[in-house]
């Protein structure tokens, strides 16, 4: 196994060394060759396997998008997808039985933690998947990196933007792969194919994209802001450490209602739709258009907030204008979940089950072994087609996976952005040199967010 020290990096090179490849297997849709090797894999032994641990495995309740019975939340989702792939030695979660659940699927080699900083103690763990809330995101991940392992973490990668910028400089400082969850740009064809007409230049230069997603999503068969009547306070879970669910964000008493699936539509752990599907949908934009390394200047926008104590008071309902510096042009909004990017040569209309356009329609052969060839460029060599995979392959390979810190902070910023527009109600300029909005204190000062004590993040 990988040693999950200053010396991993040493030991991945040579397990590459000896297979020479590792098996990629690229989808239909693409050009074979772009991602064969000459030399054939080596079949994978366990003492070559990479050790993994789960940090965050909920269980989602019946109801949650029409489910009948509980299922597994996105923690345990990639957690077990981690655990095909790899080696599961561990697990933690402060809501322990969901820890000893997820345990159950590796009966005699699975530890069960309820405090993570257990995890991280092991050196010989390689690689950690956050499914945590939000909120926790960017404090274990940092901690883990420094701690010597590869990482996969949910999306949104960050609360606030401080911790955008503290999570970059975490990812460059320590040198550990890490992939965050926006697996758009791996796992769906039509997202791919969209982002390499977009990069090849067949839309134009001057672009207009217009990302919509859903603001009310179906809880318990019923929209999650249908039921308008304050929560009520209840007896804290067997099992359930609150205090350390709660963690960096302010002590409130417990309601179900707060945690589990529901904590998206909270301010206090996440940004609601604009984090949640506005997430996917930005991340994808920005990449597809190659603007990751850039951030708007200017953001303008309306949204309607519940305006109910003791319920959600993420915005129920939005709309927000990001204007580049080059003239180009980023709407979120309420609306079906889809990107739309407009530019003087073509419209492409892109959702994760269809591409639709003109310039999708006028390609020719020609055009699509042309495309492959930006395709595998976005896929920087390895293939598409399973997000985890593409992680652990960027460990093997000691190269950044397609989802890595540096090129994701732009998007997800941006959806902070458009939530601190919203919450002040008034257009906002920004400086990404200073990092500050400009001329705006008040905005400036919620970059960032009190944690409370024995929750701060190191550096």
């Amino acid at each position: 196994m990988v040693k999950a020290n200053q010396t991993s990096r040493t030991k991945v090179n040579r397990r590459q060394f000896l297979r020479q490849s590792v098996s990629l297997g690229a989808c239909s849709f693409f050009i074979p060759y772009l991602y064969s090797s000459s030399q054939p894999a080596r079949a994978e032994g366990v003492n070559d396997k990479i050790t993994v641990a789960a940090i965050g495995t909920s269980e989602y309740r019946a109801g949650i998008w029409d489910n009948e019975q509980p299922f597994d939340g996105r923690g345990s989702q990639i957690g077990r997808k981690a655990g095909s792939l790899g080696l599961m030695l561990a697990v933690a979660d402060v809501h322990r039985p969901f820890a000893e659940r997820f345990a159950a699927y590796y009966p005699g080699q699975c530890k069960v933690y309820q405090d993570y900083r257990e995890v991280l103690a092991d050196p010989g763990i390689d690689a950690v998947t956050i499914g945590t809330p939000d909120h926790w995101h960017a404090k274990i991940a940092i901690e883990a990196m420094k701690a010597g392992k590869h990482v996969y973490v949910e999306k949104p990668l960050t609360l606030t933007m401080e911790e955008s910028r503290l999570i970059a400089q975490a990812a460059r400082e320590t040198g550990q792969i890490v992939q965050v969850g926006s697996q758009q740009r791996t796992e769906n064809e039509t997202f791919i194919r969209a982002a390499a007409l977009c990069r090849s230049g067949r839309l134009g230069s001057r672009l207009a994209i217009r990302c919509s997603c859903p603001a009310n999503e179906s809880i318990a068969k019923k929209g999650v802001f249908d039921d308008r009547t304050p929560f009520q306070t209840q007896p804290v879970p067997e099992g359930l450490d609150w205090n350390a669910w709660l963690g960096p964000a302010p002590w409130r008493e417990y309601v179900p209602e707060r945690c589990f699936y529901n904590f998206r539509w909270w301010l206090d752990y996440s940004g609601g739709e604009i984090t949640n599907w506005g997430g996917h949908n930005v991340d994808f934009a920005v990449w597809a258009v190659n603007a990751t390394e850039d951030a708007p200047v200017e953001i303008s926008g309306t949204g309607t907030f519940p305006g109910i104590d003791g319920w959600y008071d993420t915005a129920e309902s939005f709309d927000v204008l990001f204007k580049y510096e080059n003239g180009n042009t980023l709407q979120l909004c309420s609306g079906p979940n889809e990107v739309i990017i407009s530019g003087e040569k073509g419209r492409i209309r892109v959702n994760r089950g269809r591409l639709t356009g003109k310039p999708v329609e006028q390609l020719t052969k020609q055009d699509e072994e042309s495309l492959a060839a930006v395709i595998n460029d976005l896929m920087k060599g390895q293939a598409p087609g399973d997000h985890m995979k593409n992680f652990f392959d960027a460990i093997k390979l000691n190269r950044q996976p397609v989802s890595d810190v540096a090129s994701t902070v732009s998007g997800i910023n941006m959806c902070h952005m458009a939530n601190i527009c919203l919450r002040l109600g008034r257009p906002l300029r920004w400086n990404q040199k200073a990092y500050e909005f400009e001329g705006d204190q008040e905005a400036t000062a919620m970059i960032s967010r009190e944690r409370r004590k024995g929750f701060e993040i190191e550096m």
